[in-house]
């Protein structure tokens, strides 16, 4: 039998809880788990861990937030991964605006284009 890992889950710090708000958190300290296989590379069969469930969502872990995964002392420690979340949230940003600034650029251009092809109707457009 394989070394016994416990899962330890550090919550994100919510603003509610910082506002002292009341949260209803499952009180259940712990879970129990069945590492499964599933297939891997090359069809390997390779140890899988499935959380899952709305006690994810009550600590902090929500659909689509990105979490970082570490060893320490025989434990894995989930926690958000925020500097991700960051730097996604930053390309996003960048993307939108390039995008916005090439529409710009491209609505200048047909407009262009479009007197041209007024002014020259010999030139074939």
């Amino acid at each position: 039998m394989g070394q016994c890992i416990i899962i330890k889950i550090q919550e994100q710090n919510n603003t509610k809880r910082e506002r002292g708000e009341h949260i209803m958190i499952n009180e259940k300290k712990s879970r129990n788990l069945k590492v499964y296989g599933q297939s891997g590379y090359r069809y390997q069969e390779t140890p899988t861990i499935m959380l899952k469930g709305k006690w994810l969502s009550e600590l902090g872990f929500n659909i689509g937030d990105y979490i970082s995964i570490s060893c320490e002392n025989g434990k894995l420690v989930i926690t958000p991964d925020i500097e991700r979340a960051r730097a996604e949230a930053a390309e996003e940003t960048f993307i939108a605006n390039e995008m916005q600034a090439l529409r710009k650029r491209y609505r200048l251009e047909k407009a262009k284009a479009d007197v041209q092809m007024v002014a020259e109707p010999e030139a074939g457009w």
